[in-house]
C-alpha cells in the first residue's frame, strides 16, 4: 500500500521531491565496450534478476577485498538493494555528489551486486546497499599495461569492472574515436578510486615529429620489423597523433598518451608525418569534472545536525534491520514525524527513498 505522506507543520513531505529543481550536471553514463580483437572475449553472464518486494538473507558472494573511496555524482535511477542477490529497493540516486565506498565487489560481477556504502570517511548519512558495479562509476589512478612496456590504460581515465580476485580488479576501457574497441588491463585495489586522480602530461622533446594515423587500422610492432603486438581500429576519418625522435628502415618509433598510452613501432606507410613545427610541447591527458546534479526543494525544512550515530530503517518497525545509519556529524532535513519515527533525508539530495519505503529514525532521536 502507498505510504500517505504526513507532515508536522512544515508542509512539506517527500512528494515535494516532484518539485526538485532543475538537474544540471555531467552524465555519468557509460557507452557500451566491446572487446577488442587483442583481447580475450568477455565471459556471458546473466543478469541479476529483478528484486521481490520483501527483503532476504544475504546471498553467500565470492568477493574481492578491494575498497574504492571516492565521491561522484550517483547515476540518476541507479537503486540500492538490500542483498546481492534479489532483495529489495532500499534507495536510489538523483544524480547529485555523493560520497561513496564501495567493497565486496564480485569475483564475476554480472553474478551478483556489490556492497555500496554512501559513506566515504566524513560525516554522511551512510545506506548500506548492493548495486551493480556497471552502475559505479571507476577511476584508474596509474597506468595500466595492456601490452606489456607498449600499450596502458592511463592513469586518469573511466574504466568498467569486469573481474576481480581477492586483491586485484580487471577492468575495460574503450578507446575513443575507435570502432567500439576495448582494451583491459589488471591493476591492485589500490590503482582504483571512485574520483579521478591527477593527469601526468607526457613531455615532449623539442626535435619530435608529429605524425598522425593515416588508415582506419594500424599495426603496432614491438620493434622495427618485428612482431606485431597491438592493432588500433579506428572510426573512418577519425585518427590519432602520435610523436616520434626515432625511425629506421621503413618503420617510426611512435609515442602517445590519450585515453590509451603508446609505446611502441608503426610502418612508415601507415602514417602522415605532420610539417615541422606543428608539434605541441606536450600531451595533456584529458581529465573528468566530477559535476553533479544541482537539486534543492521548493520550501527547505530547516538543517539539523546529528550529534550521535543513529541506526536508520527503510520502514518504521523496531524489527527491521538497519539499511545504514546517521553518522555524527551529519547534516540532514526531518522530512516528517509519524507514530514515533521521522523521516529524514540527507542535504545533498543525492538519494532518496522507495515510494514505499523511507530512511527512519525513531523521533525521540532526532537531532534537535
Amino acid at each position: 500500500m502507498r505510504r500517505k505522506v504526513l507532515t508536522t507543520g512544515l508542509g512539506l513531505g517527500l512528494a515535494s521531491l516532484g518539485a526538485l529543481a532543475a538537474l544540471q550536471g555531467a552524465d555519468m553514463t557509460e557507452a557500451r565496450a566491446d572487446v577488442g580483437d587483442n583481447q580475450p572475449a568477455a565471459s556471458a553472464t546473466p543478469p541479476v534478476s529483478a528484486a521481490p518486494t520483501t527483503s532476504v538473507t544475504p546471498a553467500v558472494v565470492a568477493a574481492s577485498g578491494c575498497k574504492l573511496k571516492g565521491t561522484q555524482a550517483g547515476r540518476k535511477g541507479v537503486q540500492l538493494y538490500d542483498a546481492p542477490v534479489g532483495g529489495r529497493v532500499i534507495a536510489a540516486f538523483t544524480g547529485a555528489l555523493v560520497p561513496m565506498t564501495l567493497s565486496e565487489i564480485p569475483l564475476e560481477p554480472g553474478q551478483a551486486r556489490a556492497k555500496l556504502s554512501t559513506s566515504a570517511g566524513s560525516p554522511a548519512l551512510r545506506i548500506d546497499g548492493y548495486v551493480s558495479a556497471a552502475d559505479v562509476t571507476v577511476f584508474s589512478l596509474r597506468d595500466l599495461p595492456v601490452v606489456a612496456s607498449h600499450v596502458w590504460i592511463t592513469s586518469g581515465h573511466r574504466v568498467k569492472i569486469v573481474s576481480a580476485t581477492a586483491d586485484t580488479l580487471r577492468t575495460e576501457l574503450t578507446i575513443g574515436g575507435s570502432e567500439n574497441q576495448a582494451v583491459r588491463a589488471s591493476g591492485p585495489c589500490e590503482a582504483y578510486s571512485l574520483q579521478p586522480g591527477p593527469t601526468s602530461p607526457m613531455e615532449v622533446p623539442g626535435n619530435a615529429r608529429g605524425y598522425m594515423t593515416k588508415k582506419s587500422t594500424m599495426d603496432l610492432f614491438d620493434r622495427a620489423n618485428g612482431s606485431v603486438v597491438f592493432s588500433l581500429k579506428m572510426i573512418e576519418g577519425s585518427g590519432q597523433l602520435f610523436w616520434s625522435t626515432e625511425s629506421k628502415t621503413g618503420f617510426v618509433h611512435i609515442q602517445s598518451r590519450s585515453d590509451i598510452s603508446i609505446d611502441a613501432w608503426a610502418r612508415w606507410s601507415d602514417l602522415e608525418a605532420l610539417k615541422k613545427g606543428e608539434m605541441r610541447d606536450q600531451y595533456i591527458a584529458p581529465s573528468t569534472a566530477l559535476a553533479g546534479a544541482k537539486l534543492g526543494l521548493d520550501k527547505p525544512p530547516p538543517i539539523v545536525k546529528a550529534v550521535k550515530d543513529i541506526p536508520v530503517r527503510a520502514r518504521r518497525d523496531e524489527k527491521e534491520k538497519p539499511v545504514g545509519v546517521v553518522e555524527a556529524g551529519t547534516e540532514l532535513y526531518l522530512m516528517e514525524t509519524v507514530v514515533g519515527w521521522t523521516n529524514i533525508l540527507p542535504v545533498s539530495l543525492g538519494m532518496t527513498p522507495p515510494d514505499d519505503g523511507g530512511f527512519w529514525i525513531p523521533s525521540t532521536e532526532a537531532p534537535k
